[in-house]
């Protein structure tokens, strides 16, 4: 997966600057994430900071050097990031045990912590703050997507019925089925409505898996990924802030606004634009899931045929549901795109 090669491909140049500096704008570059978000996914992996890991890995070189070249110690220190004899000596011995001048004397290889490798099985560590994202916290999040800002009346609270709990706001919905229901059976998902006209919406034509329909694996621990990419972009109340995200789905990785353009010009690519905070919202419903992967759908025709009709995003694991409708990614190039997105409250 290339979200894995480019965590793998910061490590590579971390590995080739030990004795150098080490960029932090390289660093987001390479992994082509906002400034941060690496440091933070690195984090939850690994339990362990970026910069932990870096000086571990320099003191490791070190004691090499320091055992196996006539190399002055004064110089090994400068060279990997220490800029006097006691500040080396000091952190030399606390991870070693014991000081620069006689470790050159040991014959014995000290302790060496080797470089790392991301694997799918190593990400599947996490950390302590994902243990919430467990099944029976999807109702927690079911109830943020709430819309209670809507002007209809109904659609500003979760319904039950049977079991089956769902939530539409107008740009998502979703749905929690009860233990032991069937694999994409969601008759039971609907909303009384009150309206003459419209007594009951279903649920049923949203997550339509019909013949056109595309799909996608995504394994927790990526789309755990994703959720930390999304904290840059909703976390921070910055009016610089972009309010729009773009989506290569085919990859499921996030892509820059000029190569989401480039891309849309290949019908093989699909390419959807969301807001952030919506999409964080739905993201952090369907890990709750207590399966390992999520099936993820979306209308190919819909989306290259009529650009102003977009169908959903559909994101299903184990007993979870959930769809987000995107925008047009071709309005968002428009100038009155901004006042749009005013109107419609993003």
């Amino acid at each position: 997966m290339d979200w894995l090669k480019r965590m793998n491909s910061v490590l590579d140049y971390i590995e080739d600057n030990l004795d150098g500096d080490i960029n932090d704008t390289k660093i987001a570059i390479l992994s082509a994430t906002p400034k941060g978000v690496f440091q933070r996914v690195f984090g939850t992996i690994t339990d362990m900071t970026l910069s932990e890991y870096i000086r571990k890995r320099r003191l490791s070189q070190a004691a090499l050097d320091i055992q196996k070249t006539d190399e002055k110690i004064i110089d090994i220190a400068l060279k990997y990031g220490y800029n006097s004899a006691n500040a080396f000596s000091s952190a030399f011995k606390k991870f070693h045990g014991v000081t620069p001048s006689n470790a050159r004397g040991l014959s014995k290889q000290l302790q060496s912590f080797h470089r790392l490798t991301f694997t799918l099985t190593l990400s599947a560590k996490g950390g302590n703050d994902m243990q919430y994202r467990k099944i029976e916290n999807a109702m927690e999040f079911l109830q943020q997507m709430v819309n209670l800002e809507h002007p209809k009346i109904y659609l500003q609270e979760v319904h039950e019925n049977n079991g089956v709990k769902c939530v539409l706001d107008g740009a998502r919905a979703a749905i929690i089925l009860p233990e032991g229901a069937t694999d994409w059976d969601v008759s039971g998902a609907y909303i009384e409505t009150d309206e003459k006209e419209r007594p009951q919406i279903t649920f049923d034509d949203i997550f339509n898996r019909n013949a056109y329909c595309y799909e996608v694996m995504l394994p927790k621990n990526q789309a755990e990924f994703l959720l930390g990419s999304l904290d840059d972009y909703t976390m921070k109340p910055d009016a610089l802030m972009p309010e729009i995200i773009f989506l290569d789905i085919n990859k499921m990785e996030f892509v820059k606004k000029s190569e989401a353009m480039k891309l849309r010009e290949n019908t093989e690519e699909c390419i959807m634009a969301f807001s952030p905070r919506y999409l964080k919202d739905t993201l952090d419903f369907i890990v709750c899931s207590d399966c390992a992967d999520i099936q993820v759908l979306w209308n190919n025709k819909t989306i290259t045929s009529n650009a102003g009709k977009l169908g959903p995003l559909i994101m299903k694991s184990g007993r979870l549901y959930t769809a987000i409708l995107p925008f047009c990614i071709e309005s968002y190039f428009e100038e009155k795109f901004w006042e749009q997105l005013v109107v419609r409250n993003i």
